[in-house]
């Protein structure tokens, strides 16, 4: 990427006491802070970054899904079934959702909070569902290229539902694509339907508002056709401008090595510091991962914020074979303990039960 550039930019109870939750959680801004940014260095490296801003830990875990595996829709009825064309290495959350990752073809997807205008259609069981908790695995099950992805995505069978999580909070979410050519997608739902902004200029994505207000409020800022100075709050659409510019700066690494030290430096500077989350704000939230995905030298880059160290696994040594399973290392539960390349510490694992289909 070099100046000359168009700017890159781009993230239960029960009866009663559910809607109750439901009603009440719609009702307050509750899309909790991330970001995620996509840069294509000079060289044409490509490196995805993301961090993670929630109110608690998630038992974040990596995860080896293979190709082959049989999937079935999270939903109470008329699950859609497929089975995995391609091998995936994910994060996965609360032992039950896929919440980001990359498949053996180069393929991410990123899921962060949305809460403005998100909605999904409303669930009609006459057509096949998959859960929301399943919808970038989706991608990676299925597509090697982010064009292919969109395309595909005009003319799903199914219907994408929501759920409550396990602290509360609605699956309100939209979803990034990125692959290892640079292409970039956002995909959000807003009034039940599907909106796909499909660029590779679209690279920097965060949450509140929806995407098509992000980058009207990005024209505002020097360096992007206006003449107001960097923001510098923790609000989505400051971390936004920011992870924009300093993307735009970022000059060709030396190595991969440099590459990656490069987008931590990105997002790193719109990480939100412990103890500053605003109990009046609850879209203002810590940050407790953060993660680089080099798409080119095929690394997955893991750095919690609540250890000093970083790990990352070579996923162009693992056996993506259907016949090896699904492998698990639970890297938020061991961070301490771990450093540098834990590619080898993957162990066998029971399959992973998605939402739903844990009842």
């Amino acid at each position: 990427m070099t100046k000359a550039r168009p700017p890159q930019v781009g993230r239960s109870a029960l009866g009663l006491a559910v809607a109750l939750a439901i009603t009440l959680l719609a009702a307050l801004p509750v899309a909790h802070a991330c970001t995620r940014v996509l840069w294509m260095s000079p060289d044409n490296q490509v490196f995805v970054g993301r961090t993670q801003d929630w109110t608690e830990k998630a038992g974040h875990a990596f995860r080896l899904f293979p190709r082959g595996a049989q999937r079935v829709g999270a939903v109470a009825e008329n699950p859609h079934r497929w089975t995995a064309k391609y091998g995936s290495l994910v994060l996965t959350a609360y032992d039950m959702a896929t919440h980001e990752g990359v498949n053996e073809k180069g393929l991410s997807g990123h899921a962060l909070y949305l809460a403005e205008d998100n909605s999904f259609p409303r669930r009609d069981p006459r057509q096949p569902g998959i859960g929301v908790m399943q919808w970038v695995q989706y991608y990676l099950d299925n597509y090697a290229t982010v064009a292919e992805a969109v395309e595909a995505q005009k003319s799903w069978p199914f219907q994408i539902e929501s759920m409550i999580l396990p602290n509360g909070f609605p699956t309100l979410v939209h979803v990034s694509l990125s692959d290892r050519s640079g292409d970039s997608a956002v995909i959000e739902f807003i009034g039940g339907k599907a909106r796909i902004h499909h660029d590779r200029r679209f690279t920097v994505m965060t949450n509140e508002p929806t995407f098509d207000k992000q980058i009207r409020n990005l024209k505002q800022y020097r360096n992007f056709g206006g003449d107001r100075p960097l923001p510098g709050d923790r609000t989505p659409t400051d971390r936004f401008v920011r992870a924009a510019f300093y993307a735009s700066q970022l000059q060709t690494p030396a190595s991969p090595a440099e590459g990656t030290a490069f987008m931590f430096s990105v997002i790193r500077n719109v990480s939100v510091p412990f103890g500053a989350g605003d109990p009046k704000r609850p879209n203002i939230a810590s940050t407790i991962f953060r993660s680089v995905i080099d798409l080119t030298g095929e690394r997955y880059f893991f750095e919690s914020t609540f250890a000093p160290n970083v790990v990352w696994v070579d996923y162009s040594r693992l056996d993506f074979g259907n016949a090896s399973g699904e492998q698990e290392l639970k890297v938020e539960q061991r961070i301490l303990s771990l450093n540098g390349d834990v590619t080898g510490l993957f162990e066998p694992a029971k399959p992973l039960i998605f939402g739903m289909n844990r009842r």
